[in-house]
């Protein structure tokens, strides 16, 4: 495994990140769902025949933390450690990556907990229950729209014999990826890595992995769920249609749409449905590829999204289908695209501008094969931009007439709504009930 290196002289800290590409939360059986981060999160507690208790200690005795990030196409095992204590560091990394315990009694502890925890996120955060049922309907109830944390019943199905026989899984899909931030020299760091560091050896046998060849199933129409909550005193509002890729020639473009439409308070939609009509508390838009729920280089949904007054929601929702409508066949104002133009070429030297930022840049082009501009190069795409490019960008890439709707509050106020807005062709009524926190 060569590392990606950047060095980082400030701080007596080395970060070692092991990427496995080709894996991630779409790998999670169907029925299973949480299967994933329930193996990650197990897989940390106790290794080598160490107790969670003792493996542990002996990292925090170390100046060290053990971690992993789980995204829908990848998984990323994390060290970071006092560098003084690299190599001893290195050994309990080891020890995690190829003998986890996976004792019974932290799996059922973990299990209950997840649970809980994950029945209280949604009781706290209606948005997460609103982004979980857009992302299954949006892609078609398939392993693309699957979440990290899971859901309700595939956490409660999964048993530690699943959890064991998943974990071979993890490997062999790709080729790893090793990220080092770190104070000591390369070399140093490279030698430290052949000695110490290791991975199972997947079989590459496996089959083609969910996201290869991707294509969204694309239905005609707009196609609207309602998740019924009638005690709700603010609604949900969450809707979108695919739209591209950050690999796409004019990704600047979209970057700009997507700051200029709903991108921070000065935006059009935050303007018009808080400033202006007083309908909502907040209004946004985004590209799901740039929250990390789908890989960069697949097209990805644009998504707009809002959270009026249930008194307003029958007005803030046919305005924010009105507004994004009207961005598309007109595109956007002169001054809007100037103040979105500078935003974007005065911001873009920060995304550059410290060692582990530089280290997320190279490990997302060896993920993705997506270069970065140099700030140049950037500032030459932004400033070239026009309303004419915007707009032509817009009808080329965008489909208001073809969406996935998804709102939460009380059903039978919410069916008179929907009612008055063009284009339903499908509308399902779910429950949106939780059970309580025993």
């Amino acid at each position: 495994m060569t590392p990606i290196y950047v060095q980082a002289p400030a701080l007596p800290v080395t970060s070692v990140t092991v990427i496995l590409p080709r894996t991630g939360a779409c790998l999670d059986p169907m029925e299973r769902q949480g299967l994933m981060r329930l193996m990650l999160r197990l897989q940390f507690m106790g290794a080598g025949g160490k107790s969670n208790m003792v493996f542990n200690s002996a990292l925090e005795r170390l100046g060290a933390t053990l971690s992993h990030t789980l995204t829908s196409d990848y998984i990323a095992l994390r060290l970071v450690t006092l560098t003084e204590n690299l190599e001893a560091a290195l050994s309990l990394f080891q020890e995690a990556i190829h003998t986890p315990n996976f004792d019974a009694k932290e799996f059922d502890r973990l299990k209950a907990e997840s649970i809980s925890s994950w029945i209280a996120e949604r009781e706290e955060n209606k948005q997460l229950r609103v982004q979980e049922t857009y992302l299954h309907r949006i892609y078609n109830e398939s392993p693309h729209g699957f979440l990290p944390d899971g859901t309700l019943e595939g956490l409660r199905r999964v048993t530690l014999d699943e959890v064991r026989a998943h974990y071979p899984t993890m490997f062999g899909w790709a080729e790893p990826i090793v990220a080092v931030l770190s104070d000591l020299p390369e070399p140093t760091v490279v030698g430290l890595l052949t000695e110490h560091l290791s991975l199972p050896q997947g079989q590459l046998q496996h089959p083609r992995h969910p996201w290869d060849r991707f294509a969204p199933v694309l239905r005609p129409g707009r196609h609207l769920t309602i998740i019924d909550d009638p005690g709700t005193q603010t609604d949900e509002v969450l809707m979108g249609a695919f739209s591209v890729d950050e690999s796409d020639p004019d990704w600047h473009v979209h970057r700009l749409i997507s700051l200029i439409f709903g991108g921070d308070m000065n935006s059009r939609l935050f303007r018009v449905l808080r400033g202006e009509r007083g309908l909502s508390y907040g209004a946004s838009c985004w590209y799901e590829s740039t929250h990390g729920r789908s890989p960069r280089n697949r097209i990805s949904p644009f998504s707009l999204y809002t959270f009026p007054s249930a008194e307003h929601t029958a007005e803030a929702l046919p305005l924010m289908v009105q507004l994004y409508e009207e961005l598309v066949a007109e595109g956007v104002r002169e001054d809007e695209l100037t103040l979105s133009k500078q935003a974007l070429i005065n911001s873009y030297p920060f995304l550059l501008d410290a060692p582990h930022k530089l280290l997320s840049l190279r490990c997302d082009t060896a993920l993705y094969g997506i270069e970065p501009d140099d700030e140049q190069t950037h500032r030459a795409k932004i400033s070239s931009v026009d309303p004419v490019k915007i707009r032509n960008v817009l009808q080329r890439t965008h489909h208001p007439d073809t969406m996935t709707m998804v709102l939460l509050g009380d059903a039978k106020r919410l069916e008179a709504v929907a009612a008055g807005l063009p284009g339903i062709t499908s509308q399902e009524v779910i429950s949106g009930g939780l059970p309580h926190l025993s």
